[in-house]
């Protein structure tokens, strides 16, 4: 061998170990990069590739990183091993486990035994796949082994070193918002059965009411024509004053079915002036004297020295204290007491009536002023009426701006209702 041919060859040798030192040296600066990065944290794994050649997350797999990280769900991408590249913190927090120690576990550690066939189907057929409609529904063992339910499905991250992964995405969340969705709409098409059905009730009341009262003219014209007549014998005078007095109590509750109807439809209204306070409750006292008397009840009034004044109905808020005196009254026994008080508090007008009657139970409290209800106590008692009183009493005090409110110490210790309405200056 000549000596430039051998001078050649040296060269050659010396290039060649040039370059694997280099080569060696580039891997070994990319190996201490990697080391400095996982020590760092700025890194969750590394990926090895190639035999020859070591990856890291932060250059080959940040944007799908960030694609991850910002789902609204938990996600995670995999290899197609099953092999966890990536999760989002939702992901790690759904399984219990912290987010940087799930980067290369096998998900089919949080696979649960019965999903463990779907979930191998799918890794097997996510092969070679590159249109993403590989998917299929798998539980994994969430937080302290609560079961999650999550839709596996392939996608191919175009242009990305990691090639095709495997999205995991939550269906727990899904499911609760379709379910949450379909309630809510039943509960749409049941209010609006029960506003149908209310208004149809609303419409029969008002139409039963003035159907009965038709009937009831005559009858009253035929009880103040005997009355006319003059003197009549003991027996038909008797009769003459059963008939006016049970036409005038039919009378009466028609009127109040027919007002409630009236207000649960929006069709009743208020013609206000100034009135004071005190005529309201004697106009009250008027209807509701004879009751109080018969029964033997004491009536005591309280007034203030200085007239309250109202703008109110002057013959609808009537309605509302003697609906209230007419229940003291009935649901009183004979002799007893009926307390009336009037004050203003500051911009209120304030007016209270306690009776010593049978009292109200503490589960019929929330539900005296519906309509229809009576406590449990009067419903044997010949005078209990329709409970339509109190409904008719709430429904007017809040068309004048006012609230009513019932207490009661219990069975046999009495009732008191307040009524508070707005008041005008008295000037």
């Amino acid at each position: 061998m000549s000596e430039k041919t051998t001078r050649q060859t040296s060269r050659n040798a010396t290039d060649r170990i040039r370059q694997e030192n280099e080569r060696l040296r580039t891997r070994l600066e990319q190996a201490e990069a990697t080391l400095r990065a996982l020590a760092a944290g700025d890194v969750d794994a590394v990926l090895v590739a190639e035999r020859d050649r070591v990856m890291t997350l932060e250059t080959t797999d940040m944007p799908y990183r960030l694609a991850v990280e910002q789902m609204l769900h938990p996600a995670a991408t995999l290899t197609y091993d099953g092999t966890i590249i990536y999760a989002n913190r939702r992901f790690a927090d759904q399984l219990g486990v912290v987010q940087s120690e799930l980067a290369g576990k096998p998900l089919a550690a949080f696979v649960t035994e019965a999903s463990r066939p779907a979930f191998e189907t799918l890794l097997r057929d996510a092969h070679g796949n590159e249109t993403g409609d590989v998917s299929a529904d798998i539980t994994i063992e969430g937080d302290a082994g609560a079961p999650l339910a999550v839709c596996l499905g392939a996608c191919t991250l175009q242009g990305g070193a990691l090639g095709p992964c495997l999205v995991v995405t939550d269906l727990t969340t899904q499911r609760h918002y379709e379910e949450l969705r379909r309630t809510q709409e039943a509960l749409r098409v049941s209010e609006a059965q029960l506003r149908e059905a209310d208004r149809r009730k609303d419409e029969f009341l008002a139409t039963l009411a003035h159907e009965l009262r038709n009937p009831l003219f005559p009858m009253r014209n035929a009880v103040e024509l005997l009355g006319a007549k003059g003197p009549l014998a003991p027996e038909l005078e008797w009769s003459r004053g059963v008939l006016d007095r049970q036409v005038r109590l039919m009378a009466r509750l028609l009127d109040d079915l027919l007002d409630v109807a009236r207000i649960a439809r929006n069709q009743l209204e208020l013609r206000l002036e100034r009135v004071p306070l005190a005529t309201v409750l004697d106009a009250a006292l008027e209807t509701s004297q004879p009751l109080i008397d018969a029964a033997g009840h004491h009536l005591v009034l309280a007034v203030p020295p200085e007239p309250i004044y109202l703008r109110a109905d002057p013959v609808r808020l009537p309605q509302v204290f003697s609906n209230i005196l007419n229940n003291a009254a009935k649901y009183t026994e004979p002799s007893g007491r009926i307390d009336v008080t009037l004050e203003r508090d500051g911009a209120q007008a304030v007016v209270s009536i306690q009776d010593t009657g049978i009292g109200i139970s503490p589960d019929a409290l929330p539900r005296i002023f519906e309509i229809f209800t009576q406590a449990e106590q009067a419903v044997d008692r010949s005078q209990g009426g329709l409970g339509i009183g109190l409904s008719l009493v709430k429904g007017l005090v809040e068309l004048h701006g006012g609230t009513v409110e019932a207490r009661s110490a219990g069975p046999g210790r009495g009732s008191e209702f307040i009524v508070r309405l707005p008041c005008l200056a008295s000037a």
